[in-house]
């Protein structure tokens, strides 16, 4: 990292290795840049020329205080949020935003997009499951609609991960019947079944009871030491400490410090970073 005159660290562009462990990847493969990335809501900017890259196998975690981008860029991953201006590649996808005469965004393919959203799947704060839909059927609906599998396909695909995050035995309850942990549980199943090459997390532990936090936070952990790749905003820092192989600080939508965990944590120079980590550092 380099530091400007006052001593803050300046990094727009990030690429670690993932970090080696018995079952973490370590390969050097960028399969997630973002560059100059763009996004505001009227005359409200958002992120400001934000460009971070991604290698395969490791975990990145986007930290800073409410309002500062963190969610709107995670959900740029997967067009949740269509950037005003910058490019994206990910997982082999390559997307240029740019504005026509009209105001209107240029360059998107829907069939890319439909592409993109099946190799990057998220998991949001508030679990998202149908109510109308048992466990299984949560699991199976989007692996049979967006990547055309058969039911028994599907059924055999969501079994397997449910039971990865230890909620086979609920597969015929309705998710009004389950706790926040459960729910969000068979939500990260509901991701795996897509078999994605990166997976979002959005602040996966904030709608639960402290209780319920730790029993999401191993299966993230366990997901993790997979070697699968992550992109995690979470405000949980000795988590993020713990499981990432980079951590991204944003200020005011902008990239402030990125680095590995001791980096940040440990050496960082960013007053404003120093300031929001310090009960965790």
């Amino acid at each position: 990292m380099k530091a400007d005159s006052n001593g803050i660290s300046q990094p727009q562009e990030v690429c670690l290795e993932g970090r080696a462990g018995p079952s973490r990847s370590s390969s050097n493969r960028v399969i997630v840049e973002a560059s100059n990335i763009v996004k505001h809501y009227g005359d409200l900017a958002v992120l400001h020329d934000v460009s971070l890259r991604v290698t395969e196998g490791s975990v990145t975690t986007i930290i800073g205080a409410s309002g500062s981008g963190k969610s709107t860029l995670l959900r740029c991953m997967n067009l949740l949020e269509r950037p005003n201006r910058g490019e994206l590649s990910i997982a082999d996808e390559h997307l240029r935003f740019d504005r026509d005469s009209r105001g209107g965004l240029i360059g998107l393919d829907r069939r890319q997009i439909q592409r993109l959203r099946s190799k990057v799947t998220m998991v949001f704060q508030q679990f998202n499951l149908w109510p109308h839909l048992t466990v299984l059927g949560n699991v199976t609906e989007a692996p049979m609609r967006v990547k055309g599998k058969s039911r028994r396909e599907a059924t055999r695909i969501a079994e397997h991960y449910l039971e990865r995050v230890g909620m086979l035995e609920r597969a015929d309850s309705y998710p009004a019947f389950l706790s926040g942990g459960q729910q969000q549980r068979v939500a990260i199943a509901r991701a795996l079944a897509m078999e994605p090459r990166v997976l979002l997390f959005d602040e996966p532990t904030s709608a639960l009871d402290p209780e319920r936090v730790s029993e999401v936070l191993s299966v993230i952990r366990s997901l993790a030491d997979e070697g699968r790749t992550m992109l995690m905003v979470t405000h949980e820092m000795a988590f993020a400490r713990e499981v990432s192989d980079q951590i991204v600080f944003l200020d005011e939508g902008r990239v402030g410090v990125a680095g590995s965990p001791a980096e940040v944590f440990e050496q960082t120079r960013h007053e404003r970073c120093r300031r929001f980590i310090a009960p965790a550092a």
